[in-house]
């Protein structure tokens, strides 16, 4: 199954690269939708809101079913391939 990534308004040089690696790019804030990871820039994690994320009717269902939440990602000072890397492998860091 395809990723499903929210991005913030203004994040276009992400949504383009992200895109062209074959994730689903979607408008966060702009409706309700089961996603993998949450791309923001400028937005305090406060302002975050699960249920503009996740589904009302199955909360537990998440676009990648080998997913265990959804992923938040500060794209602060971050390239979009450091974005790519990060979703693609769930961290921020490598653990090595």
């Amino acid at each position: 199954m395809k990723r499903v990534v929210a991005l913030e308004e203004g994040l276009e040089d992400i949504r383009e690269y992200l895109q062209d690696k074959g994730f689903h790019v979607v408008d966060w804030g702009k409706g309700s939708f089961q996603v993998d990871a949450v791309v923001y820039r400028n937005s305090p994690l406060s302002e975050i809101k699960t249920e503009a994320i996740m589904s009302e009717s199955d909360p537990m269902y998440f676009a990648d079913r080998d997913s265990f939440g959804v992923l938040l990602v500060n794209a602060q000072n971050k390239t979009p391939h450091e974005i790519y890397e990060i979703i693609k492998n769930r961290v921020y860091e490598p653990i090595i």
